[in-house]
């Protein structure tokens, strides 16, 4: 399959999910643009730090033309909105592949095309998971080392997670805003190199 453009991927978005259009490519050729979430406090899966409700119809939308997608730091997640398989520590929480992410030994990560990643944003929310707080920049690099080329990393975190140049290229930056008394939020869109 050719690779789909940028632009592409926002007409789609738009025509998916009847949003308006709050993204654009930049002069430097990034994705960029902001998603207000509006008021929703339903986390579809109700699961504490669960992908915000209308996340996952988003992130669809904008990926079309993927097929395998592994959730990463999964806790629950509704697969109906985002079918795929999942990554945990915590075997009770049933994943596709018990496994620590800041190595991921058992992930076959070369099979999927698409990685969305949620971590614990501070020390306070990893308190809620079996974990301590995760290094982002190891989570990157076992990514980076198994990713096949052309895979996106969809990280919706509150940090830039630190990543290694030579093995991916941020091709995309949109701001999220849910509503009052929550937190900003940044998705970080990679393409493995």
């Amino acid at each position: 399959m050719a690779k789909m453009e940028l632009q592409t991927r926002i007409q789609n978005y738009c025509t998916e999910t009847g949003y308006p259009n709050g993204l654009y490519v930049g002069g430097d050729g990034r994705m960029l643009g902001i998603w207000v979430m509006g008021n929703s406090y339903q986390v579809q899966s109700g699961y504490y730090g669960g992908y915000p409700h209308g996340y996952l119809k988003r992130v669809k939308a904008l990926f079309p033309d993927k097929e395998n997608v592994l959730h990463i730091f999964s806790g629950k997640v509704d697969l109906g909105a985002l079918p795929g398989d999942t990554v945990d520590i915590d075997e009770s929480l049933e994943p596709t592949y018990c496994d620590d992410v800041q190595d991921l030994s058992t992930v076959p990560v070369g099979n999927y095309d698409l990685i969305l990643a949620d971590p614990p944003y501070s020390v306070e929310d990893a308190e809620h998971y079996k974990p301590t707080m995760v290094k982002r920049n190891k989570v990157m690099r076992a990514l980076g080392q198994k990713a096949k080329k052309g895979t996106h990393v969809v990280w919706l975190d509150q940090v830039l997670p630190m990543y290694r140049k030579d093995q991916w290229d941020m091709v995309g930056i949109i701001g999220m805003v849910k509503s009052t008394n929550h937190r900003f939020r940044v998705i970080t869109i990679f393409e493995k190199t």
